[in-house]
């Protein structure tokens, strides 16, 4: 995500990085042989005028797919996983579907399963998703991820398009949903002769505000890792016609206050390459484009603080007789130095913010509980400290926030700001929102592609009418609905 516990990922064909602690299954005490077995069904068994669909994760935002896809009856589905019995417990609760044990770095055993079914749903890390995709198009299989289209896969694509492959990546929420209702606001503007001077689009998921009650105002829904090294990417984007770049880093001073939903007390800063999509959303009349991510107001400032105080620094460390409080005085450049002294040199670098100074004490960064053994650099140990903190409980719920503002011009002259606002709250016991917003389109757009409903070969995205007009549809039946408003800047 502009930027979602499987804490020690691997290559393995284990849950995408969206895998959460926000919705755990529980295995039922049966292997998977007995399920099969029980259901009377295996993959060489299915009709042959079945819908074979092989889900390649088992995580937090495989349920909604299976659920989505089950609905019909025509639609068998093959839950793949390494964690065996994290596939038993999503695959005994829906028809039509069986669990697989399976370790993607088999290649052999990989291919053989792409080879029985007619679509593979991949929500592996999308590292992986360049290896899948080879064997898809090798197998003529078609393929479905939630996440951005690189230039490894779009080259892949090509070779998949000339023989008749699709090929659809970036249809979960960000990207995805958002994809779809910025080209659908567009759509309406252009309809009525607008012309788009700039777009700016942010999208943010948090725990709900009632969960907030911490220094970063967030809570991690997936490995910390990622959320850390977001923060030290690179961002650009179009201001007033010209480009704003924002250097490795740097992104944590570039918040600033997000005023559109005031009532969320939010901030927000750039994300990844915002320009590209003058191009790629038709908006070439537009001098200003910025995507960005939404925090609560804080967040920006603590993360701050750990990059300043050293603590997303990769570089090699003996830590194994370290505790917390050591590692931290060590960046600052005394290990020895007393707790007293440490709070005080940690103000002069502050410049008097008690608040930043209140962020690493209340994060446990000068603890004297020692550091768990293994972790080699200061981000390895900030990793450690943040998932064993900061992870989300299965008794909390999250919130998905999105807003698109658009600035139009109509013929008349007169100015206008076209929203589009979609808030989606998680379900106490139920599915967590990231879930439903990632989850729910990846189903969809699996319906679509198995009922011939995408025509294009090769890569496909969801910047066209045929696809996003109809995906917009069917998520307002599952609840998923975005808000508009029209703000007129005309002050006569």
């Amino acid at each position: 995500m502009r930027r979602c516990p499987a804490l020690a990922l691997k290559s393995s064909c284990h849950s995408h990085a969206y895998h959460s602690s926000i919705h755990t299954l529980t295995p039922p005490k049966r292997s998977m042989q007995q399920l099969k077995e029980r259901r009377g069904v295996t993959t060489q068994e299915w009709r042959s005028d079945n819908k074979r669909v092989l889900l390649l994760g088992a995580g937090m935002v495989a349920e909604p797919v299976v659920e989505y896809l089950t609905r019909s009856g025509d639609v068998k589905i093959t839950v793949a996983d390494s964690n065996e019995a994290q596939a038993i417990a999503l695959a005994s609760q829906y028809r039509n579907t069986v669990p697989q044990h399976m370790d993607c770095d088999d290649r052999r055993n990989l291919k053989d399963e792409i080879q029985k079914h007619d679509l593979v749903i991949s929500l592996l890390p999308h590292t992986m998703h360049p290896f899948i995709a080879e064997l898809c198009v090798d197998a003529r299989r078609n393929m479905l991820t939630a996440s951005y289209a690189t230039d490894e896969l779009r080259k892949i694509a090509q070779r998949g398009a000339q023989k008749g492959i699709m090929m659809v990546n970036e249809v979960g929420l960000d990207p995805g949903i958002d994809h779809m209702l910025a080209m659908n606001l567009f759509d309406d503007i252009k309809r009525n002769n607008g012309t788009i001077e700039s777009f700016e689009s942010f999208c943010g998921g948090l725990p709900a505000p009632q969960f907030t009650n911490n220094p970063l105002r967030y809570k991690f829904t997936w490995f910390p890792r990622g959320v850390l090294l977001n923060a030290l990417s690179e961002a650009k984007y179009l201001k007033d016609g010209k480009i704003v770049k924002i250097e490795s880093g740097q992104l944590t001073k570039h918040a600033k206050p997000f005023e559109v939903l005031p009532g969320f007390n939010l901030e927000c800063y750039p994300n990844r390459d915002s320009t590209i999509y003058k191009e790629a959303y038709g908006i070439e009349s537009a001098h200003t484009i910025l995507r960005g991510t939404l925090r609560y107001k804080g967040y920006s400032s603590a993360m701050d603080t750990l990059l300043q105080i050293g603590l997303f620094k990769t570089d090699k460390m003996n830590l194994s007789s370290f505790t917390w409080g050591d590692l931290t005085k060590h960046m600052l450049g005394d290990r020895h130095m007393s707790t007293t002294d440490c709070k005080k040199k940690l103000l002069a670098l502050f410049d008097g913010d008690r608040l930043r100074v209140q962020t690493v004490v209340k994060l446990g960064l000068l603890d004297s509980s020692p550091i768990p053994a293994g972790l080699n650099s200061p981000i390895d140990a900030l990793v450690d400290k943040l998932a064993s903190s900061l992870m989300m409980p299965p008794d909390e719920t999250d919130v998905i926030i999105m807003n698109h503002s658009v600035g139009v011009r109509l013929p008349s002259g007169k100015r206008e700001m076209h929203r589009s606002n979609l808030v989606v709250y998680g379900e106490e016991n139920g599915w967590s929102a990231m879930s439903k917003t990632v989850g729910l389109p990846v189903g969809i757009a699996a319906e679509m592609m198995m009922n011939g409903e995408i025509k294009e070969r090769g890569l496909v995205l969801p910047f066209t009418k045929s696809i996003y007009e109809p995906m917009i549809a069917k998520l307002a039946m599952e609840g998923i609905v975005e808000r508009r408003e029209v703000e007129s800047d005309d002050l006569d």
